[in-house]
Order: C-alpha cells, then sequence, then structure tokens
C-alpha cells in the first residue's frame, strides 16, 4: 500500500512532467491556432471566428492557470498565497478565460447548425458580423458575472502549514462549486454540443441533396468538402469536450457529496491525487484544439502549412502576396454576386 508521501510525491510529479508537457504543447497550438484562424482563407468564417476566441482565451488560461498550478502543485512554490492582489487577479483571469472558451465552443457547435438548415432565416445567423457582436457579449458576459471573484478570493489559511487561494464567502463558494464547476465546466456544454453536433450530424448527411443546381461540380465539391471538414472538427473537439470533463465533475460531485465528512490524512492523499488527475485531465479542453483539428481536417493542415511558408518569407513579398490575394478575392466576389447568390459557410 502507497503511503502518505508516496502519494503526495506523485501529485507533485504528475503536476510537473505532464503539466510542463501540456503547458508546452498547449502554448504550440493555441499560438499556431491563432495564426491559423486569422488566414485569409478562414477568416470570412464565423466558426472559425469562434475557434479563433476560444484560441486566444485558451492561451491565456494556460498562462495564468496552468503555469500557476505547475508551481504551486509541483514545484511548492506557493508565491500566489504572498500576494493578495495577484490571487485575486489570477483566479479571476483564469475563471473568465475558461468560461469564454468553453461557451465559443458551444457557439461553434450552434453555428455548425445553422449552416448546414435548409431555411435561409436559420442561415442568416451564420455570418462573422454575429458572430463578432456574440463573442463581445460573451466576454462582457462572464467579466461582469465572475467580479465576486475580484471581491472575495483571498489568501486563507486552513492550517498552520497550508494556505489556499479561494473565496471568503461560503455563497460565492457554493455558487461556484454547484454553478460554474458543475454546470457551465460540464452539464450545460454536454448538453448543447451533443445536441446541436446530433442535429448538424443529421444536416450533413441531407446537405448534398440540397443544394443549388446552377452550382458547378467543382464548387459543389469544395463547399460540400470544406463543410464536411469543419463538422469533423468540431465533432472531434465535442468527444474530447465530454471526455476530458467527466472525470472534473466527477471528482467535484464527490467533493459537495463528502465535504462534511471527516477524513484521516491518507485518505486525504488518496483525494487530492484523483483532483490533481481530473483536474489535468481537464485542461486538455484548452490544448487539444489545434491538434484534434491538424487530425480531422486536411483543409486546415494544408493551411498549417502555408502559415508556416509564410512565417519563413520576406515581409515584402509577404505582403506582395496578401495584396495579390485581396484583389483576386474582391474581383471573385464581384462575378459571384452577378452570377448567383449563395449562401456563406
Amino acid at each position: 500500500m502507497a503511503t502518505i508521501d508516496t502519494l503526495n510525491y506523485i501529485s507533485r510529479q504528475l503536476n510537473i512532467y505532464l503539466g510542463l508537457f501540456m503547458f508546452i504543447f498547449g502554448l504550440i497550438g493555441s499560438c499556431w491556432n491563432i495564426l491559423i484562424f486569422r488566414h485569409y482563407s478562414l477568416r470570412l468564417s464565423s466558426y472559425c471566428t469562434y475557434i479563433l476566441i476560444l484560441s486566444i482565451a485558451s492561451l491565456i488560461q494556460l498562462l495564468f492557470d496552468l503555469s500557476d498550478r505547475i508551481i504551486d502543485q509541483g514545484f511548492s512554490i506557493h508565491w500566489t498565497i504572498y500576494n493578495i492582489a495577484w490571487c485575486k487577479l489570477r483566479y479571476y483571469i483564469a475563471q473568465c478565460t475558461s468560461l469564454i472558451a468553453l461557451s465559443c465552443l458551444v457557439y461553434s457547435s450552434i453555428d455548425r447548425f445553422f449552416s448546414t438548415c435548409h431555411q435561409i432565416k436559420w442561415r442568416r445567423l451564420n455570418s462573422v458580423y454575429i458572430a463578432k457582436q456574440i463573442c463581445l457579449f460573451t466576454i462582457l458576459f462572464w467579466m461582469i458575472i465572475t467580479i465576486p471573484t475580484l471581491i472575495y478570493v483571498k489568501p486563507i489559511q486552513l492550517t498552520t502549514d497550508h494556505c489556499v487561494c479561494q473565496s471568503s464567502s461560503l455563497i460565492w463558494s457554493k455558487i461556484i462549486m454547484y454553478f460554474f464547476n458543475l454546470c457551465c465546466y460540464g452539464i450545460f456544454p454536454w448538453v448543447f454540443m451533443s445536441l446541436f453536433g446530433f442535429l448538424t450530424w443529421k444536416n450533413t448527411r441531407q446537405i448534398r441533396n440540397h443544394r443549388v443546381g446552377v452550382i458547378s461540380t467543382m464548387n459543389l465539391t469544395r463547399m460540400a468538402r470544406f463543410d464536411d471538414q469543419l463538422a469533423s472538427m468540431l465533432f472531434l473537439q465535442i468527444i474530447i469536450c465530454i471526455i476530458s470533463s467527466i472525470p472534473f465533475c466527477i471528482q467535484n460531485i464527490y467533493y459537495c457529496l463528502t465535504q462534511t465528512i471527516s477524513t484521516n490524512l491518507y485518505r486525504q492523499a488518496q483525494e487530492n491525487l484523483c483532483f490533481q488527475i481530473a483536474y489535468l485531465i481537464f485542461y486538455f479542453n484548452y490544448i487539444s484544439t489545434f491538434y484534434s483539428n491538424y487530425l480531422s481536417s486536411d483543409i486546415f493542415r494544408h493551411v498549417s502549412k502555408e502559415v508556416l511558408m509564410n512565417l519563413c518569407k520576406k515581409r515584402e513579398d509577404l505582403s506582395r502576396e496578401i495584396t495579390m490575394i485581396n484583389h483576386q478575392e474582391n474581383n471573385h466576389k464581384q462575378l459571384d454576386k452577378r452570377k448567383y447568390n449563395i449562401f456563406t459557410i
């Protein structure tokens, strides 16, 4: 049987090695996602707008939350608890960005459903302008809703040798536990993403039979392929989100049921190890977007290579290519308006 010191040692090593691995790959993936979804070929897609905001929020989440967890839980450097301003700011930013990232993931699933609907009134909601407005509203909404975190969160001395950064208000602690941790991080994303993911899958099976007949075969193939690629990216991300959130939600439910039960030090070490594992698995929500997209989409891989090639080019050559591309896009838009009006993907 493992001893208390052994369990605590395993918890620290997991946060150091697995945490650092996730942090490095998460930073690379988030930065790469930001570069890719700002690419001219994806800039006019509302789905890509949501994923771009998700990637920015995930990057900030990793910098403020996962890095602090590695330092605090892994290396046992509790520098956050000695600075009340940083304790409040770090907790607030981590909470906001995690909620924004999951909200954008839910919006992307709803957006894919709208883009595959046959009714024009629903397809009109699939626009970059609306996506930007929704993202702005979501950012402001979560920033306002989580303001009590700035007020109540502070370093709290639990024992003589154990101090943590958490809420000093019992009511706000209950709201965080039951509303944010269980509902916003678990139940709500599961329900909405599963529902709209299923509806999108149902629509994509019928979409090719409802395409406009005047579109050429080449354009039809390209549009259908692009739709399928975005749907594949979304479905894999939904699966990863649900799987990575289940241990975290189970751990929080267990904590709610057993928080009034007194336990010995060995039981506490076991629970702490399970909590660290569940928490680290939950971070796959923020580090897996780039890698799941890369595995599931040929278009995404192609754009990734273009971005890499553009980074290696001289600024003058890149500016010249962008000018030519924008000129070609304007010509194509004028030509498309004259021929036929097609709903945007």
